[in-house]
Formats: structure tokens, sequence, C-alpha cells
């Protein structure tokens, strides 16, 4: 049965479900027990209050939740939460990314920087790079999901309360305290088929003191983490057939950049020294290539699925530790210090050459030209070229494949100490802290002139012995290196002001300052451009931020409460800036039914990257489709793969030439910039008709505009050659290759009279600006519910939703917005998580649904030619197959028991069915099993 066929089933289930059982939001936040009196702090507010429901929607996810979603990272719990996007940077599999090693958050849609990810309701520091050498973020992974007491999502903006970056909203992870005693915890979790996706897990937390008896506790949460990696190898067996008749023709074929390699036959112009291949028959294997390593067509041929990593491999220590100290009977100490290192061992292919005909083109970011370097030739006498005359070469090096390792290792702190206390009825706060981070992703490329002179004076052996002394010369290792701290101080109070009629009027006010400094420097042969097509920043900064905040909630008639929130931020180098929000919430009918909604402004202001590069960011952008090729190049490749082995392997590379390129480009700081501003709103109620069943729906609303960003390579491409984008791109002319693949593709299909458009992209020229516009809006569902079923038995169902409506990006040119991306490529209009659980005395089974609806494959309206479900039907001819991304539901299962004194064992099936993610044609087929994992948590 088809998701799509199981969804109204499904929905039928939910609506019976949410007329009968199970306790939510209010109920999971409120006080244990009914006499406690205790004044607590929830997100999204300074004011301490004895209610936990405030007019803004928070979702909490309590430890039991964490653990029931079968997760050992805090990134794959945030995954679970629908208002989340599961597409953001994440360290497995993003070796190239200027933040590798790390994983980020996003809420709504609208990028990590503008989600902020609070530890116990403050700041913690950035991962010390910056993702796209751009946009600074928490790393979750430096956060131990096993110290987790709960996270609270706050799903609207909250600039006034929090200042920059929460203009989508804040996710605040709270731990665990005044813990007692010494708990061990471990887990191990695999695939099934095959067993290679392991990730293991060991927690030590202890704990010492009672604050109510001993007036102290001390908590320390220890957390390892290790995640082995695996090859395309160990997976190739799972992928369909569409995958690579469709997608890729040379999926998981021998490679032609082989070891020994291929000569190339052609000729060398007298006049330019330019290299231009032959028409036909221009492939000659090297003489010592093995018969078992040539093709059908002869060519010779390496399998490289072994050596390309398909996960890889991470290592994570995580340390959180608190005390709290009473000094009086109103008032306490308290700390907290946390560190994490964490290290993702990524592994390159070796270093492959192809394409003789064609340069290397990179940027150079200190002299602010394009680097072009011609790709190196075997000279007539080589003893590996039999061909009589210079020849270009296919290769790959692996006289080491070790040597090409290029781990990322990040370190990152926190340390704060504070008094708090309570002082005529007013509870006041004040700390302390440092938060910092220090981290390197390393590289190994080849040297522009070591290893052009090396393969071009036959001082190289092609197919032979060579030095790791020349390898080292001709490859050298280089670095991105980042740090940032900050140093903190902040002071809040609340309290009651005055009595009004309908209750006590209630005030918090405070101020913060930070002083932050950050650095971000390549290593000097990559700011020196020596490293073919290889990227560069630097950017260093100082800066200091100040902000002083106030709260006002009062109670306006019996059951209606506004609360007004305003807060002043200033950093260097910026204008101060005033962030107010209004919220009203209405006990309609006390006890069952509270209106709620709240209106504020965000803001988010310019980081260090943006607006202090010392030498702008050069580097590709990935897989990008070149409007003025991707046709021919589509063209060229559904031809090339009815012809021999060795076309079939040329066809992916025609096709990525113009449908899948990588763009060398430089984007530049800009001291002008200004804030992101944004304005939101909410609106929604909780309704509580029974007392074990609680359902909470809101609308939300952010627009947010002044965009610091370059201009899309999509949308500057589509406008190639028009008024104000002439000069942001440049092409080199048609290369030999490219005519050689036209040639051939009309020799197998005579007629065809293919021509190349234009020649390959060399470069992009951008810079950061103010001038980008998004608009997001939807629907957020939250049912839960605890259901006593008498016998010991208890029943637990969460419904969580998010239905988006809007996702909209501005048209600079037409001065509007475009049109609605929601329901296109990565922008679902539905993502719903149902969650259940029943315990039964000391066992507790658990079951939990995911559904993602059905997504277009195109990304917007400049890629409906290509993308639109007509075009791509017209264009790849796939049967039964569907050209959109159909809805997917996934089943999860988990088993705890705690039948054992002091010890708690579960198991966890995610993916319980194994289903394959839906067929999407544009990406490809990515694989996801069935794992299984169990666990054991043991108290002394």
């Amino acid at each position: 049965m088809t998701a799509s066929r199981r969804l109204p089933k499904l929905a039928a289930t939910l609506t019976a479900l949410a007329a009968q059982a199970c306790c939510l939001h209010a109920i999971a936040q409120a006080p244990a027990a009914p006499q406690q009196l205790e004044r607590v702090e929830v997100t999204g507010s300074n004011i301490k209050r004895l209610s936990a429901e405030t007019a803004s929607p928070v979702q909490v996810y309590t430890r039991s939740d964490v653990k029931q979603t079968g997760a050992n990272t805090v990134r794959q719990v945030l995954d679970t939460i629908t208002a989340t996007t599961t597409t953001e940077l994440r360290d497995d599999g993003n070796s190239s990314s200027f933040a590798a090693g790390a994983s980020g958050a996003s809420l709504r849609g609208l990028g990590k920087s503008a989600t902020l990810v609070l530890l116990n309701g403050r700041r913690v520091a950035y991962f010390p790079l910056a993702d796209g050498a751009k946009e600074t973020f928490v790393n979750t992974d430096a956060i131990p999901a096993d110290a987790i007491e709960r996270i609270e999502v706050l799903k609207d903006g909250a600039s006034a309360i929090y200042g920059s970056d929460a203009m989508a909203g804040v996710i605040n992870i709270i731990t665990r305290r005044d813990y007692q005693g010494v708990g061990m915890s471990a887990s191990y979790q695999t695939s099934t088929s095959p067993a290679v996706r392991k990730e293991k897990t060991v927690g030590l937390v202890a704990g010492w003191g009672d604050m109510a008896k001993d007036r102290f506790n001390v908590l320390a949460n220890l957390e390892l983490y290790e995640r082995d990696g695996y090859f395309l190898s160990d997976v190739i067996s799972a992928y369909p057939a569409w995958h690579k008749s469709i997608y890729s023709p040379a999926f998981g074929d021998p490679s032609l950049a082989s070891h020994p390699g291929n000569l190339i036959r052609g000729t060398v112009s007298p006049t330019t020294g330019l290299f231009s291949q032959a028409s036909s028959n221009f492939r000659v294997p090297v003489s010592t290539c093995a018969a078992s390593q040539k093709n059908s067509a002869g060519a010779c041929t390496t399998d490289i699925n072994g050596l390309n990593q398909y996960s890889d491999p991470a290592k994570r220590l995580n340390l959180f530790s608190a005390a709290r100290v009473a000094l009086g009977n109103e008032m306490e100490a308290f700390a907290e210090v946390s560190y994490s290192k964490t290290k993702t061992e990524y592994l390159d292919l070796p270093f492959g050459m192809n394409a003789p005909g064609t340069a290397y083109r990179w940027f150079d970011g200190y002299a602010r030209k394009v680097q072009v370097v011609q790709k190196p030739l075997l000279a007539a006498n080589n003893p590996a070229n039999t061909t009589g005359a210079p020849a270009g070469l296919e290769y790959r090096f692996m006289d080491n494949t070790g040597m090409w390792a290029v781990p990322a290792e990040a370190d990152q702190y926190r340390a704060l100490v504070g008094v708090r206390g309570v002082f005529r009825n007013w509870d006041w706060e004040a700390t302390l802290g440092r938060i910092g981070a220090d981290g390197v992703k390393q590289g190994i490329g080849a040297h522009r002139t070591e290893f052009i002179n090396a393969i071009s004076s036959g001082e190289y052996k092609i197919g032979g012995t060579n030095s790791q002394a020349l390898l080292d010369r001709m490859f050298q290792r280089n670095e991105l290196r980042g740090r940032n701290s900050q140093n903190v101080a902040d002071f809040k109070a609340s309290g009651e002001i005055f009595q009004l009629p309908a209750g006590p009027a209630l005030l918090a006010v405070g101020a913060e300052v930070r002083d932050e400094s950050l650095r971000i420097k390549s290593s000097q042969n990559l700011l020196n451009a020596e490293i073919i097509s290889r990227g560069s920043v630097w950017v260093e900064g100082e800066r200091k931020l100040y902000a002083a905040f106030a709260e006002l909630e009062a109670p306006i008639v019996k059951g209606l409460t506004a609360n007004g929130a305003v807060r002043l931020d200033k950093a260097t180098g910026f204008d101060s800036h005033v962030s107010p929000k209004l919220s009203l919430r209405y006990e309609a009918l006390p006890g069952k039914l509270l209106l709620r909604g709240t209106v504020g402004t965000g803001f988010r202001a310019p980081n260090i990257p943006e607006t202090l590069g010392i030498v702008g960011l050069t580097g590709f952008f990935n897989q990008t489709v070149d409007p003025k090729r991707c046709a021919t190049a589509t063209q060229i490749r559904d031809i090339l793969r009815t012809g021999d082995a060795n076309d079939r392997a040329d066809a992916t590379a025609a096709y990525n030439s113009g449908c899948s390129v990588s763009v060398p480009a430089m984007i530049s700081a800009n001291p002008s910039v200004k804030p992101e501003l944004s304005r939101s709103a909410t609106v929604g109620f909780v309704f509580d008709p029974i007392k074990e069943l609680s359902i909470a729906m809101d609308y939300f609303r952010i627009e947010r505009r002044d965009e610091i960003s370059y201009r899309d390579p999509d949308y500057v491409l589509a406008r190639e050659g028009q008024a104000g984008y002439q000069d942001l791109v440049a092409r080199a002319p048609i290369s030999s290759t490219d005519l050689q693949r036209a040639a051939r593709a009309n020799t197998l299909k005579p007629g065809s009279n293919i021509n190349w458009a234009a020649g390959d992209l060399i470069t992009l020229l951008l810079q950061y600006e103010n001038f980008g516009k998004s608009l997001v809006s939807g629907l957020d569902l939250d049912v839960k519910g605890r259901f006593n079923l008498g016998d010991q038995m208890v029943y637990n169902s969460s419904l969580t939703a998010t239905y988006m409506l809007t996702q909209k990006e501005w048209d600079i040119d037409a001065g509007a917005y475009r049109p609605n991306r929601v329901g296109l490529r990565n922008a679902p209009r539905l993502r719903m998580v149902w969650a259940n659980s029943l315990s039964i005395g000391s066992w507790t089974p658990s079951l939990r649904l995911n559904y993602t609806s059905k997504m277009a494959l195109n990304n917007d309206e400049t890629d409906v030619a290509s993308w639109s479900e007509a075009a791509c039907r017209a264009r790849l001819n796939p049967g039964d197959l569907q050209c959109y991304r159909t809805d997917d539901l996934r089943m999860d299962l988990g088993l705890r028991y705690t039948g054992f004194k002091n010890l708690a064992l579960t198991a966890n099936i995610n993916n319980a069915l194994g289903t394959d993610l839906p067929v999407n044609l544009r990406d490809g087929y990515t694989w996801r099993p069935r794992t299984v994992k169990v666990s054991a948590e043991y108290k002394f």
C-alpha cells in the first residue's frame, strides 16, 4: 500500500485519537503537584511565573520523548520536530563545506542564522568555522544528548527577549539538575541490511548533594559518541536500477580516471600551446594496465567504489557539569562548565585527472582574478607515452590512498558563574561567562607548479613507484582554521510591581554585554591560490554588543493578560536597534480554552564574516545548472549512454558540465550592510476538553527583509547579459572536450546536429548585500494526551504537525514576491509525527509514524523548463516512475523494560518496515535502511 493510500486511514485514526485520549502542552510543563508555588522561567519570557502557559507557542520534548525517538544525537532529535528543516547542514557527507564537521539547526526554513539555540536559556559558542564562510551558528553535535532533561521550542520570533538571531524562533535545550548518585548508559545501533550504519554511545552521570538537605548539588555528565564510516561499495547493492539508468549512467562503474591510466591523443597548437583532443579513437590505455582493468571498449579503468566514503566516521566527547550552592535562605551561587571535542574523519578520493583539453580554473582572492592552469601533458619521450606525440592523461594518483584523509576537528567550551536570589519578592540573577571554540578543517590538493612540473618533466612515474617525498610536494596539505570567543555579563530581575483589579502586574528588566572576537583564515598556500581549484577565506575582527530589555505582563480584565516586551541592542559599527513584542492570552473558558496571539519585530545583526572580510570568500557553487549549457549537456548524455562503455562513462561527465557544474566564485564582505529585520505574528488556541487531553493550534507568519546575502547563482545565470548582471558572469571558450563529445553524439545519432551554445562558466563575482526578503506562513498543531487505563496501564500520545501555507522569496528586479515554493523541492507542505506509548507495568512499547507530503522536483520558476513534471517526463521518459517525490511515511518502534532494579533496557527499530525514501529522479537514490538500537541505563 502506498503512503498516499495509507494517509486517509492514518488521518481518521488521528482524528479519533484527538477526540478521546491523552495530556499536553500546559500539562507537560505544569508543576508536578498542585500545591507547588515555585515561580519558573519559560522559554520566550524573562518573567518568572506560576503559570507555565504563555501567549507564545512553545513545544516541549521531555526526556522520555527524546528516548522514544531512538536518536543518538541532539541533531537527530531536532530532525523529528516538524518545524525544523531536515536538509540543514550536518557533519556526515559534507566534507566540502566551509563548516565541515558540524550540524546546524533551522526553524521554518529560514536558516541557521535565524534560529537561536540556547543551553539552559543562555547562548553557547558558535562553531569555529562559518558555513559558506558566512553563516555563524551553533553546532548541535557539541551538546550532549544524554544530559537533556527537556527541549523547549519557541516557534515565534523572540528578538525582544533574546536579541539577534531569534527571528525564526528559539531552541532551548535544558539539562538535568539536582541529580544524585551515579548512572551509566550505553547504546549500540546498526543497520540491518547491510549491517554498516553503526553508532555507539556511552554516558556517565554523577551527582552529589541535596539542595534541600545539604544546601548544595554538583552534577557532571560525560558522553562519548562514535559513528563508524563505510563506503559506497558496502551499500551499492541496495541501489535500484533507475538510479543508474536515469539519474547517473556511470554510477558504480569503474572510473576512467584510473591507475595506471589512459593516454589521450591530440595535438598541441603551435601558437597557443593548448592541447586539442582528437575527435575519435583518442583514448589509449597505458601499457601497464592489466587486462582485467580494461572495459569492453579497451580503456583502462579502476573501481573506486571501495575508496568512495559514503558515510564519514565521527568521534565526539561532550562534557557538561553544573554546581549550585545555597548562600542563605533566598540566595544561591551557581556555575556551569561544558566542553566538547568533535572529530569527523573525512576521506577524499585520490586526485583524478581527465579532459586534458580543459583547464583548471579557480578564483584568487588576493589577486582578485581567476587563475587558469592548463592540465599537464606527457612529453613524447615520456616512458609511459606510447603515442609518439605529446599526450593528455586520464589518471588517478593512487600511490598512497591513505594520504587523502582530511579530518575536521573542533573544541568548544562554555563556562559561567552566577548568583541568583530573591529580594523583597523580586527574583534576580547575575552571571559572568566565557564561551568559545577552536577548530580546523584539513585539506590536501594539487600544487599548481609542483604538480604540473612533476608530470610534465617525467619526474612522476605514471603507474610506477614514486616516493612519498615527491607526492608530498605535488599534493600539499592545507587547512581552514577558525577561532571565536565571547565574554558575557548579564543581569536580570523580575517581580510584582503593583496590584490591578484582575491580578498582579509583573515586570522583568535586565541588561547584557558581550565582547566577541572571531578569526577564520585559510592556510597561506590557499590564500596564495597555490592549490589547484581550492577556495580560501580570511575573516578577522572584534566587536562589542550591548543590550537592555524590559518586559511587562499585566491582567487587563479577569482572564485577559497582556505582555509587552522591548529590547534595545547595540553592536559596534551599527546603529542601535529596538525590538518590541506584544502578546495577549485570554482564558475564554478557565481551565478549558485559552486564546493567544503575538506580534513582534526581530532582527539579526550583521556578523563579522559578512562585514570584516580581509580576503573575500573564494570557492565553488556546486551542482549549479547552467541554463546556456544544460539542454545540450542533457542531449549529449542521453545519446552517449547508448554507445560503448567509454561513451557511457563520458555521459555523466558531459551532463555534469552543463547541469551540475562547480562554478568558481568570489563573495566579498561588505561593511555597509545593515541588520536584517523581521515582522512576525502568531494567533492560536489551547483547548483542554478533558483533563487528560490538550490540543494546541497556532497560525504563524514571519516576513524577513533586508536579508544579507549574495544574489542567487541560478537567479544571476538566468539573467546573464542583462543590465546589472553582465559583469557578474565570465565564461571560457568552448573547449576541445566539448567539441569531441558533441561530435561523438552526432556520430552515434546522425542528424542530431548538436552544438554547444556557450563555453564553461569561469566565475561569478558577488558581494553580500541587503536586498532579499522572504515570507513564510503556516499552521502548527500540537496534540498531547495522557490517559490512565487502570491496572498500571498508561497510554501517552502526541501528534505534532506543521502545515506550510507560504514560502516565498523576493524578486529584486520585479519588486514583488516570486511564486510560492511550498510543495516544491525540499519544501514539503505537511510534516507530521504521531508518537504513541503504552506503559504496562514494567513494559513500555512505543510506535511513531513520521509523515512528509509529496514535493515537486523543481526548486522554483527558474528551473520549471527542466524539472516540472511535464518537462521531466518528456526528457527522461521514466516509465512507471513519478516525476515528483511522492509522500513518505516511516514507522519507528520501541520497547522499554524497567523490571530490573536500577536498570532500564530499551530497544528501538527505526524504519521498521524498511521502506525506501520516495523516488527522486533529480537528486538520485538515498539509502535509508532499517536500523536497530539497543541501550541500557543503570543507576548505582
